[in-house]
Formats: C-alpha cells, structure tokens, sequence
C-alpha cells in the first residue's frame, strides 16, 4: 500500500477525538476528516439510513483521494463497515474490535460496561467482538459479561459543548448508576463524542475502572492496515462538514483545546439525501 491521506469520519464531533489522537501520534501525517453534521446523531435513525449516509461519506473521501478510511463513529462500525469494507479499494478500519479486545485484555473481573448511543447498544456489535476477543485469548472463552447501555442523551449534549454542565453529570448518572451496581471494572466508551466525558465519568466512577477510549488504538490498526507517513513535508489536516463549517470550527476549538479553522462544507448530493 502507497502513502497517502487518512480519510476520518463521524457523525459529528466525536471523530475529532480520533483525528486528533492520529495528530498526536503521527505528526504531520494528512488527514481529511469529515463530520456528518447536518444529520448528527446517528443513533437516533435507522440503520438503512446510517448505511447511506455512511456509503456516500466513504466513497466522497475515496473519490477525495483517500488511501485509508477510519469509521471514527461506532454506530457506523456496527452498521456498515463490511458494506464499506465489500466495495472499497482501500482498507476501512473500524474502531469495535480494536477495543473489544482492550477490554477483553483489562478487564478482572470479566464484567465489562459499553455506553453508547441506542443503535450501537442495541446492535449486539460489542458483545459478538468481546465474545471473539475472548475466544481468541483463550481466556474467559464465553465468560466476559457485556452490558451494554444505550444513552440518548450524550452525544447532543457533547455537540452542544456541554461536556461539564449539570445536564451531563445527570445523563451520566442515570447511564452509569446500572453498571456500577452491576459491578464493572471495565468500561468501553462506545461512542468516539464520549472521550469529551472522561472527567465526569472518573468521577462518578472512580479511578478503580479502567476507561477503554478506542480512539487509543486507531494508529495501531492503521499500521497494520499497511499505511505508512509519507516522505514529504508536515501536511495540515483537512476539515469537511455537511452542515454550518463555522459552527463545527468553533466547537472543534473549544473541545480539543486548539484553533480548527478553514473548515468546508460539504453537498454529498440526493445521493445521501435522508429526512431531518
């Protein structure tokens, strides 16, 4: 496989946890990172209409000259990454079984909580990639309990920056207050807006258990996906939206804590064309 650009994508802002993890870890490395935002959130549709919206983003970032894509949305990788995965000529990287098998490798007492959006909660996605995670460990073959739970209410609040307000601290109550009764001492975050919520969730959780942030371990699997930096000068990353480009720059500054500017919008046409 050639260099080349790193095409990223979600629904919203959540994906900017994982460009920017890519940022860190592989400086200068081009991405094009597209967020969805004039049909942010995702687990509120269905799943045909995830599967068009995400078919027609992947094959915009192809036609974009992408030689890797990273599904930075965990209701896409439940969804649509082996539709994607079937027609594109250039390796597609989800972000589930990567950290399915980080929890599956943390956690103790093989009790492991998921939070994400009610689509990806209820896909059954996490619980199949634990069960093969387990499998293939040979340790707890079939034994790590998977409770997944599926929480409306993050993903708005995150898009609306809301990531310390009172609002959040209460969503995350009623979403954790199960798993922590249930006794988990894992706990993926199965949605790439959720990282935003780590100080609250520490807090209400305590430091006794362990967070899983799939956004860690993206570059990793884009090493083994065969892509490597290219041999040029430091390329600046690249920002596409489908709804108001000012509005994501100034929330993307806020939450990642530096300037994101310059952003396009995007028309991907009738093509993915869904209701509002």
């Amino acid at each position: 496989m050639r260099p080349g650009l790193i095409g990223i994508f979600d629904s919203g802002v959540g994906g900017l946890t994982v460009a920017d993890r890519v940022r860190q870890e592989l400086p200068g490395a081009p991405f094009l990172y597209f967020g969805d935002t004039a049909h942010v959130p995702y687990g509120n549709r269905s799943a045909e209409e995830v599967r068009h919206l995400v078919s027609a983003i992947a094959r915009h970032l192809v036609a974009s000259g992408a030689q890797v894509l990273v599904m930075a949305c965990n209701t896409s990788s439940a969804l649509a990454l082996d539709l994607v995965r079937a027609w594109s000529p250039v390796p597609v990287i989800g972000i589930i079984e990567a950290a399915s098998r980080a929890a599956v490798q943390a956690t103790r007492n093989g009790v492991v909580g998921v939070i994400a959006n009610p689509l990806t909660a209820g896909s059954g996605a996490y619980e199949e990639a634990c069960a093969r995670a387990s499998s293939e460990a040979g340790e707890r073959a079939g034994g790590v309990r998977v409770l997944p739970v599926g929480c409306p209410r993050l993903v708005p609040l995150v898009e609306a920056g809301e990531v310390r307000s009172p609002s959040a601290r209460a969503a995350l109550l009623e979403y954790l207050g199960p798993l922590r009764d249930e006794g988990i001492d894992t706990l993926v975050l199965g949605c790439t807006h959720y990282p935003f919520l780590v100080p609250l969730i520490t807090e209400i959780l305590g430091s006794g258990v362990r967070i899983i942030d799939p956004a860690v371990y993206v570059v990793a699997e884009l090493v083994k996906s065969g892509w490597f930096p290219p041999n040029t000068e430091e390329a600046l990353p690249l920002y596409q939206v489908s709804g108001e480009p000012l509005d994501f720059d100034r929330m993307a500054s806020r939450l990642l804590g530096h300037l994101v500017t310059g952003t396009t919008r995007v028309d991907l046409g009738a093509g993915a064309c869904v209701s509002s």
